[in-house]
């Protein structure tokens, strides 16, 4: 369905320079607590939201990417996560179909950090942005020199940052998919926010970190109402 959808963007946009799709793939689709499983039953006798700081579980450096388990379930486990660039050849239209070659890179960010091509495909599809820049400001205004807009590209990228903050993503959608199962099972009864005293929140890493790098605002009970997911906000 996303490459769908690219192609149909493709098809109006046959300008288009440079496409970068990030795909998370599960190892399997995401199964909701059964009515009395133990999830259920100490959900229902509680009768309130857990807060992201509550639910998350403390996360480790093998555990950054899952499975992600919350009070006795399995709520996300990732397989991989994986970078898709498409750079414009000349004058011909982006191809989805293409097999990776010079053009296309495929790399992961997880589960291990290989993303060598990806940097070097990005800086290139940054040039041809550069030179069809320079190009525009050249009809634009001849007598303006861009000659700084054609020189190479060379950013660096810390991939480790954003495998932290990828990892962050996922805890938070599962927390988003307890909360959308919270309100399609519960949402009939009255519901009261209870911080828990007894937990050091300041412990758990995950939270830590999600807080440092300005993902979650943790003890916000907004945070506990269905949203958009963040899955659909950073891949697609």
């Amino acid at each position: 369905a996303i490459m769908t959808k690219m192609e149909d963007v493709l098809l109006l946009h046959e300008e288009l320079l440079l496409i970068l799709m990030i795909l998370v793939k599960e190892k399997k689709k995401n199964v909701s607590p059964t009515a009395n499983s133990v999830t259920w039953n100490q959900t229902h006798e509680e009768g309130l939201t857990w807060t992201y700081s509550d639910f998350a579980p403390e996360c480790t450096a093998n555990k950054s990417f899952g499975p992600v388990v919350a009070m006795g379930h399995e709520w996300i486990d990732i397989e991989s996560v994986e970078y898709f660039v498409w750079v414009k050849s000349a004058n011909q239209r982006i191809d989805l179909t293409a097999a990776p070659m010079m053009h296309v890179s495929l790399q992961t960010l997880f589960p291990n950090i290989d993303m060598v091509n990806v940097t070097n495909a990005l800086n290139h599809g940054l040039d041809r942005v550069k030179v069809m820049m320079s190009s525009t400001l050249d009809t634009i205004k001849s007598t303006i020199d861009n000659w700084h807009l054609l020189t190479p590209s060379v950013l660096t990228f810390n991939w480790e940052l954003d495998s932290s903050s990828m990892s962050v993503a996922i805890y938070q959608t599962a927390h988003f998919c307890y909360c959308d199962w919270y309100y399609h099972q519960f949402s009939g009864t009255k519901h009261y926010h209870v911080d828990n005293p007894t937990v050091d929140r300041s412990t758990r890493p995950s939270i830590r970190r999600a807080l440092s790098l300005g993902h979650v605002q943790a003890d916000n009970p907004e945070n506990t109402k269905p949203s958009t997911s963040p899955w659909n906000q950073v891949f697609l």
